[in-house]
């Protein structure tokens, strides 16, 4: 069996040797690719997880995963923002987020097993950055949440928590445990997909889990972005969950170039459906520094949900369509009648400290990308 730490570090040491000289690291990158390659080292490092990287068509330029994956010009582009969703205005102390009443954010780590061009906190491993987020006082963050009644969940998050050792996040749940207001812990992870052997070669972390189920509601939220990503490996990751006792969500941004389009969307919500990974949210591409290439109107997602939502049946087609920014989560409903370019919205949910709620109408334009506050 191979371990999935073996796994990572192959990645890793590929990622090294890609950096030094593309041209003879491991993976078939075109000629022209190359230079974008040892370039990304010096902003926002590549990182293909080896597995992942053979159901990539490394010489098709409109392969969706290799868009996924593969640096190109478009990042030179210096629009955007690096904090989209405005983290820093809900940050408590480094690593941990207060943003919704009832949810604390915990940011185990800034690791992944690879790097989506799209992240929108690449800002945690960027070179240009060198920004430090990650929790690194765990003490503090679990008193904070245990003199906070409203807080009933924790998320973890990163980078990808599931990057952790299963010792580790041992002692994170066992310091959490006590606090009796909680009884949720959702876990936020792209390994599934990336690295699915984190599942099927670490028997602790299962046993874990299942010990769990009697104190808390456990949800992994799985990050998958295309349909070609549910490989047989990734759906026994997904079943040692289910066994283990998970309730497990799909999370899914939208983009341009990997999975903007009816037919990938429909597969890719129905296949997740059947495997018992439940469709929760659909978000809208963010503004990300470096990533606006993957953003589309707004107009056109709203065309594109309702052509998928069209070809599902109700318990697949309940997720919803939104866009996370400083003020909130906000769903996009669909546009008003009659009115040329009234968008309804409705508050999902707010940031605490401000006022926001109900139904919203906002002007939008056939260019509009995204909405500010």
């Amino acid at each position: 069996m191979v371990l999935w730490q073996d796994e990572l570090s192959s990645g890793l040491r590929q990622a090294r040797a890609l950096a030094a000289d593309p041209s003879g690291a491991g993976l078939p990158l075109p000629e022209a690719d190359q230079p974008a390659v040892a370039a990304a080292g010096e902003r926002f490092p590549f990182l293909v997880p080896t597995g992942y990287a053979d159901l990539i068509d490394w010489n098709d330029p409109g392969d969706p995963l290799r868009q996924l994956l593969m640096p190109t010009a478009a990042e030179e582009s210096p629009e955007g923002s690096l904090d989209t969703s405005g983290e820093a205005l809900s940050t408590i102390v480094p690593g941990l987020q207060h943003k919704y009443e009832q949810t604390a954010v915990f940011l185990l780590t800034e690791a992944c097993a690879g790097h989506c061009r799209y992240c929108f906190r690449r800002r945690l491993m960027s070179r240009d950055v060198m920004t430090k987020e990650t929790i690194e006082d765990l003490e503090a963050a679990v008193a904070y949440v245990a003199a906070h009644p409203e807080v009933e969940n924790v998320l973890l998050s990163g980078g990808d928590p599931m990057i952790c050792s299963t010792r580790r996040l041992e002692r994170l749940f066992e310091a959490l445990a006590p606090i009796r207001h909680l009884w949720q812990l959702r876990i936020s992870t792209k390994l599934p997909a990336f690295l699915p052997s984190r599942f099927s070669s670490d028997p602790a972390l299962l046993d874990l889990l299942r010990r769990l189920r009697s104190r808390f509601q456990i949800v992994v939220q799985c990050h998958f972005d295309h349909p070609r990503e549910i490989t047989p490996a990734a759906e026994r990751a997904i079943e040692a969950l289910q066994d283990s006792g998970c309730l497990l969500t799909a999370q899914i941004p939208l983009m341009q170039g990997v999975n903007a389009d009816v037919e990938v969307l429909t597969e890719l919500f129905k296949r997740l459906h059947r495997l018992g990974v439940l469709p929760q949210y659909l978000f809208h591409p963010r503004p990300v520094q470096h990533a606006t290439h993957f953003q589309l109107p707004l107009l056109d997602g709203l065309a594109l949900v309702e052509a998928v939502r069209r070809r599902c049946n109700g318990p697949v087609k309940r997720f919803r369509y939104i866009l996370t920014h400083a003020d909130g989560k906000l769903e996009l409903v669909g546009l008003l009648p009659g009115r040329d370019g009234q968008l309804v919205c409705r508050w999902h949910q707010v940031r605490r400290g401000i006022s926001r709620e109900g139904l919203h109408l906002a002007a939008i334009t056939p260019e509009t990308t995204w909405l500010q506050q």
